[in-house]
């Protein structure tokens, strides 16, 4: 494990590139607190707190019911004392993956999703319920960072993403930067994924941070 990426923003606040092996979570640091977005895979958690656990994380974000990006959260609630929050239209996925029906249009996505199933099935999750449900513009300044959710539908139901103050998209698998920045490569719905991949783009965001691969300008 280890940070690839660390950006000092404006005002003092910070994005942290946490990767670990093929996923990414981040760090999202403000004058009054922290909140981690996402938590990569059920083995990952001893890994994440080591780095985070000085940090005043206030909250643990979920960008999606994955369990890539979801399997270490109850793990790391409990030991940061902290809420988890994510959109109620993916909670049925958590330790339920294969009821994520995926699909692709490209030949790499159609090779990811020939796989994916089995993996979904077969993914370990430390089961949870929520405590925060998310909603589209919901303000999160209330956990320490200038911030506000964005709905990001199309990878699953309940995707969201979080844009900061200072122009840091933060978007899950919404899109991804595999061989070259695309939108989501597997995805529930395809045309509500592009509408959300013009979202991102068209949001005013300086850097768009993705579930799997490096930041992407948005120029």
């Amino acid at each position: 494990m280890n940070i690839t990426q660390r950006e000092i923003i404006g005002g003092g606040k910070m994005t942290e590139r946490i990767k670990i092996s093929y996923a990414n979570c981040y760090l999202l640091s403000g004058d009054k607190g922290s909140i981690l977005v996402d938590t990569c895979n059920y083995k990952d958690g001893p890994a994440i707190y080591s780095r985070i656990k000085d940090r005043n994380v206030r909250l643990i974000l979920l960008t999606h019911g994955h369990f890539d990006h979801v399997s270490s959260a109850k793990y790391l609630a409990k030991r940061l004392n902290v809420p988890i929050a994510m959109s109620e239209a993916d909670v049925h996925l958590i330790g339920n993956g294969q009821a994520s029906k995926l699909h692709a249009n490209t030949p790499l996505g159609r090779i990811m999703v020939f796989f994916s199933q089995g993996v979904l099935k077969k993914a370990e999750y430390s089961l949870f319920t929520p405590d925060v449900l998310l909603e589209d513009g919901q303000d999160l300044s209330e956990y320490g960072v200038n911030a506000r959710v964005i709905s990001l539908p199309g990878h699953t139901k309940g995707s969201v993403g979080v844009l900061t103050a200072d122009g840091d998209f933060i978007v899950g698998d919404a899109m991804f930067n595999m061989l070259r920045p695309t939108g989501s490569r597997l995805f529930e719905d395809r045309i509500i994924m592009e509408e959300s991949l013009q979202k991102i783009r068209s949001s005013g965001a300086k850097t768009i941070y993705v579930g799997h691969g490096k930041p992407i300008g948005n120029n």
